[in-house]
Parts: structure tokens; sequence; C-alpha cells
């Protein structure tokens, strides 16, 4: 499971990065930026690398794609405008590992030892304590009804595209590339995320639009394209391929709640790039969520 580890490394970073494209380009053009940068970078890699494009399973894993970073990362940039990339990702993080847990039950039979599961649920319970959300005042009741939704829905799309992948993997009795899977995942991902904006402009709405700043934030220095750079390379290139390759052979429910560190991880990023100095609080639970990490990969 440590490529698991590796993917929520990767993408607390990416987390930041993102919100920050967000702000520029607003929810649905910023994602559909990183996509396709994404799938170009995938594609070169795969086409050099001499990787097939075209895999067993090749519709779910295409599935997979739209349900996580079309649907989902939709979800999932509306809260970082709205509660901001560290209560974002906590929620998905802490949701998204029950949701994987039903659903491989329901789809394989997987099922976990009771070890596993009281870990699991003793991870989300420190991840949260670490950085659970200080009161978002400055919001409209609105505004947070919406966040808090937008959350759930994320949530509940990135472990059902977990579990959807797993199931693409048992069609297959042959080694599958992680670089192919993302890159099948990405570039469905993209062709969704550009279907939204074409609905979004034939509905009236302007999807080119910088949105208003609702979470406030530290002025970092950097151009955009910075920004796009890291999110694009540690965001659907490197994480998505780590993921694939923790999926190819760890139950979903597992993988996720790995990954249910990334708010953990995201606490000394948020210190370099927001100025938030972490209290004691969240240094000591965020170590014991990473300890129990560790113990949990070691099982």
């Amino acid at each position: 499971m440590i490529f698991a580890l590796l993917t929520a490394i990767c993408w607390s970073f990416a987390g930041f990065s993102s919100s920050r494209i967000s702000r520029a380009y607003g929810t649905a053009v910023g994602n559909g930026l990183r996509l396709f940068f994404s799938t170009i970078v995938l594609l070169l890699i795969c086409v050099f690398s001499g990787i097939s494009l075209w895999l067993p399973g090749q519709p779910w894993f295409m599935l997979a794609g739209v349900i996580h970073l079309t649907l989902g990362d939709i979800g999932l940039f509306a809260v970082y405008r709205r509660l901001g990339p560290r209560i974002g990702v906590l929620m998905v993080s802490s949701l998204a590992p029950a949701t994987a847990l039903l659903g491989e039950w329901v789809l394989l039979g997987t099922t976990l030892k009771l070890q596993q599961l009281f870990m699991i649920g003793v991870i989300l319970a420190l991840v949260i304590f670490a950085v659970a959300p200080r009161e978002r005042s400055h919001l409209s009741r609105r505004e947070l009804k919406i966040g808090i939704l937008a959350g759930f829905f994320a949530a509940v799309m990135q472990g059902l595209s977990a579990v959807v992948s797993r199931y693409a993997y048992s069609l297959s009795d042959i080694a599958i590339s992680p670089w192919s899977a993302a890159f099948s995942r990405v570039s469905t991902a993209t062709l969704g995320v550009g279907c939204w904006i074409l609905f979004l402009q034939l509905k009236g709405h302007n999807p080119l639009r910088k949105p208003e700043e609702l979470v406030p934030h530290k002025k970092i220095a950097g151009h955009p394209a910075i920004w796009m750079t890291v999110s694009v390379g540690l965001g659907p290139v490197l994480g998505i391929t780590c993921l694939m390759k923790a999926l190819e052979t760890t139950p979903s429910g597992l993988v996720q709640a790995v990954i249910s560190t990334l708010p953990v991880f995201m606490i000394p990023v948020a210190w370099i790039l927001d100025g938030n100095v972490p209290s004691r609080r969240s240094v000591l639970a965020g170590c014991g969520a990473v300890g129990m990490t560790a113990w949990l990969i070691m099982i």
C-alpha cells in the first residue's frame, strides 16, 4: 500500500495548487485545463514507453475516470472555493473509505479483517481531530450548505470510482500498466469536463468568468502556470498513476483509508504555502494517524 501513501503525498501539494487554479480560471475551466494537460503528458509517456493504450476492462476504467475526475472533482473544486482545500480534502478523505468498503463488498464480495476495520476507524478519527475545521463565519448559510453537499458528493464519487477500477482490474488476467490505466481515466474525464463546460455555456453561464473569492487565503507569489504545473504533475499524472498501482492489488477500502491521511500531509503544506502554523493538537494527532497508517500497511 506504499503507492496509496505516495498518492496522498502527491495530492497534498496538488490540492493547494488546484485551489489556486480554480480561483485564477474558474472551477470548470481550471479543472478542464489541468486534465487536458495531464492527458497530453500521460499520452506521451505511454507512446514513448511503448505502453498499450487499450486495456482489458477499458470501459470500466473510462467510467471510473468520469466518476472521479469529472463528477467528483466538480464537487471538490466547489468545496475548495467555499471551505478551502484543507477542509474539502478532509471531508472527501473521511467519507470516501466508507463508500469504497460498501461498494466493493456489494460488487466484488471483498471483506476486511476486524483489525483492519478498527484501524481504519482510528485513522479517520485522528485525521478529523488533527484538522477539525474552524467556524466558517464569513460564509452565508447557503454557501456553507453548498460546500458541505459538494464535499459529500465528491467523497461518494471518489470512493465509487475506486470500486469501479477494482472491478476493471478483476476482468484482466494480464498485468496492466498504471500509466495506461491513468491515461484511460484522465483522458475520458477530460472529455467529460469539456461536456460540462459546454453545458454551462448553453445554460447561459460564463465558465471563463473568475469566481468570487469565498475563502480568505494568503497571496502567494507565482504565476498561475506554476500552480498548473504542480497540479498536473502531482495530481492526475503521478497521483492517479500511483492510485492505479495501489488499486491493482489492494482492496479499495484499504487504499482509501491510507489516502485519508492526505489532510495530515496538507498541514505542513498549509504552513509553507498559506502561513497556517499547525497547532500542537494537529501535529500530535497527525503523527498518530501516519503511524497507524504505517501499521496498517505492514499488516
